[in-house]
């Protein structure tokens, strides 16, 4: 009798472990952006929200993957219904997935402007790149909700204070700037 011990290939880590460590890091890399913007800031706080919902996601995936390890079945409950993961998740997960690499490339954008950009225009790539790091937060977490089959976010519609002013959208024609001198 022979035995080997040691001769299998290291099993491959599932997509839901794979998923788990990259949302690892990604609390890890905004954790170490923060640190160039002081605590109250307006970047620092925004780069707190994101980090915030990767900590969620973590959350979410992590106990996903606990569940799975122990055969628990997880089920979830929405506004007192039971949640079923769409029929469409795999079309959901190509839209999201588009949407997600369209905001990278505007950040990207936002990242080469603040190297870039003149003094007075700074501070604001910096919030648009902030504003779309928050952004991209929200479709990792949706794009894991719908491949791992947990809720997406879920936000109930508050109708605004009786005598308040909605919010005026202005659009800005195409090759016009929005910046105001």
């Amino acid at each position: 009798m022979i035995l080997l011990a040691g001769c299998a290939a290291p099993e491959s880590p599932s997509p839901l472990d794979a998923d788990v460590n990259a949302v690892n890091e990604r609390i890890a890399q905004a954790q170490e952006e923060r640190k160039a913007f002081g605590k109250g800031s307006v970047a620092h706080d925004l780069m707190t929200l994101r980090i915030a919902i990767h900590e969620q996601t973590f959350a979410m995936l992590e106990q996903r993957r606990v569940a799975g390890r122990a055969q628990v079945t997880l089920s979830y409950t929405v506004d007192g219904k039971p949640f079923r993961a769409p029929a469409d998740a795999a079309a959901d997960v190509k839209r999201l997935e588009d949407k997600l690499k369209e905001v990278r490339a505007a950040r990207e954008y936002d990242l080469q402007q603040i190297k870039e950009a003149g003094e007075p225009f700074r501070p604001l790539y910096t919030m648009s790149a902030a504003t779309r790091a928050i952004q991209i937060s929200q479709l990792e977490y949706q794009l894991a909700a719908s491949r791992h089959g947990f809720p997406p976010y879920y936000v109930p519609f508050h109708p605004p204070a009786e005598g308040a002013t909605p919010p005026q959208v202005i659009e800005v024609p195409a090759g016009k700037s929005a910046v105001i001198q």
